[in-house]
């Protein structure tokens, strides 16, 4: 039985699946226009080519999510990092379609990207270590405490940067759209978030590796 129940009597799978294809449906729609609205070939291509790219990076995030649903495992984390990630890829392909510039917005969808990066490494550790015990177990953890202390780090930095750490014309297409700079005045914050991302990779590795040698024939 499932951890997460619905009025509809939809499964926390369809419900992914359901998001999924609204918000990649929208972030396909708006790239396609920005694409044929692209002043030039050049333009047009490399419009094309920068959206792709963000969906696909992105996408694995949603992928390892409705991997995590299908197993019915971490259901709601999966299905938040659904929402969020589609979010984030619909407000990036919106802003270069509509060349927004604006630091507000540019915040939010940099924070909505970044959760949805950390939700990615979780998610495929999970699904990489399956049910660790012993020392995978201790290293899995560590992988998740670091993970989150990054993301809750990068989200601060993020959200308080100011005017001038914010360089416009970064993002895929070249659209002016305002990508927010981790150049914050607190450095150690910015030292931490290095340090976290070190462990978050050490443990993360370290728990694939140790959760293989507890379950030697798998």
């Amino acid at each position: 039985m499932s951890d997460v129940s619905f009025a509809a009597g939809r499964s926390p799978l369809e419900v992914g699946v359901l998001i999924t294809l609204v918000t990649l449906g929208l972030a396909g729609l708006f790239g396609f226009i920005a694409v044929i609205d692209a002043n030039d070939v050049t333009t047009g291509f490399g419009t094309g080519l920068g959206v792709a790219l963000l969906i696909f990076l992105a996408g694995g995030t949603i992928a390892s999510a409705i991997a995590c649903l299908k197993r019915a495992r971490a259901e709601l984390v999966a299905l938040a990092s659904i929402v969020v990630t589609g979010v984030a890829i619909d407000m990036f392909v919106l802003a270069i379609w509509l060349d927004i510039n604006n630091e507000a917005y540019g915040k939010v969808a940099g924070i909505a990207f970044t959760w949805g990066f950390f939700a990615l490494v979780v998610l495929a550790l999970m699904l990489a270590v399956g049910t660790p015990t012993g020392l995978a177990w201790s290293l899995y953890l560590g992988a998740l405490v670091a993970a989150i202390v990054a993301a809750l780090v990068s989200t601060w930095l993020i959200a308080t940067a100011g005017g001038g750490d914010v360089v416009s014309g970064s993002a895929p297409g070249d659209s002016g759209f305002p990508i927010v700079g981790l150049a914050p005045g607190d450095d150690e914050l910015l030292r931490l978030l290095g340090g976290s991302l070190v462990l978050l990779a050490a443990f993360w590795f370290g728990a694939l590796a140790a959760s293989r040698l507890e379950r030697p024939h798998t």
